[in-house]
């Protein structure tokens, strides 16, 4: 699978689909997967053993199809990930060309993106708009952290910010990284966590290390406004060598 450079910020639709495909993804992400609903999208994250995200974004869909939204980057370790637990399944990864997601106005597909309540629909790679601004960057504004290649497999969904949008249920059954997840939930052992950032300079990107003024950070995802990073400080402001950032102070 192949995507121009401009397509970087994309977020792609995966679909998973067969007689047990909620039943199978219920031990592997985040989210209560049988509170799933067909229009309206709950925030999920993938996790490996270690507890730590490897994709996330959001899920539909009912039970024997479900489609999850995560960053294009991701698409391809997803899905290798997902096989070697998908052989003992009767569900399978539908291939093809993955669909965009875009906001929409109108159209019979439209699904709602919890908790923001964001309208969004699947677009053929193709049609892709160049005019409207990408999902990804609105999630930035909102401290809504997506992985991207860069960033997955290094961080906790508490790091990432994660639980503040409902994306771990504390309540359900087991899932891969469970344990290490509720472990740090209860225990509070997390040092590190997800702060936003104004940007001026040259754009930080994805997997970016800061170290400075004894903040040891790591660039999430940026908009041209925000950037979102994964620090043990609450320093007001960071310089890079190209770079200012001053943190975000929210109520």
């Amino acid at each position: 699978m192949t995507f121009s450079t401009e397509q970087n910020d994309d977020l792609i639709l995966q679909t998973l689909s067969g007689p047990d495909a909620a039943n199978f993804l219920q031990g592997y992400v985040t989210c209560d997967v049988e509170t799933m609903t067909l229009r309206a999208a709950m925030p999920m994250a993938f996790t490996s053993l270690q507890g730590r995200v490897i994709a996330n974004g959001w899920m539909f869909g009912s039970p024997a199809e479900v489609s999850f939204i995560v960053h294009r980057s991701v698409v391809e370790s997803l899905d290798a990930h997902l096989s070697k637990y998908l052989v003992f399944s009767r569900s399978a990864i539908v291939e093809g060309v993955k669909s965009v997601i875009q906001f929409s106005a109108s159209g019979s597909n439209r699904v709602a993106l919890k908790p923001f309540d964001w309208i969004v629909e699947a677009f053929p790679h193709h049609s892709r708009s160049r005019e409207q601004l990408p999902l990804a960057d609105v999630a930035v504004t909102n401290e809504f952290a997506i992985v991207t290649k860069s960033t997955a497999d290094r961080f906790l969904p508490q790091m990432l910010g994660l639980t503040a949008f409902e994306t771990v249920s504390f309540t359900k059954g087991c899932y891969l990284g469970q344990e290490i997840v509720a472990r740090a939930e209860h225990r509070g052992v997390v040092k590190r966590r997800l702060r936003q950032y104004l940007w001026v300079g040259e754009k930080p990107h994805p997997g970016q290390d800061i170290n400075e003024s004894g903040t040891n950070g790591t660039v999430i995802t940026a908009n041209d406004v925000h950037a979102l990073i994964v620090s043990n400080t609450d320093n007001a402001i960071l310089n890079t060598s190209h770079c200012e950032l001053t943190l975000v102070q929210n109520n």
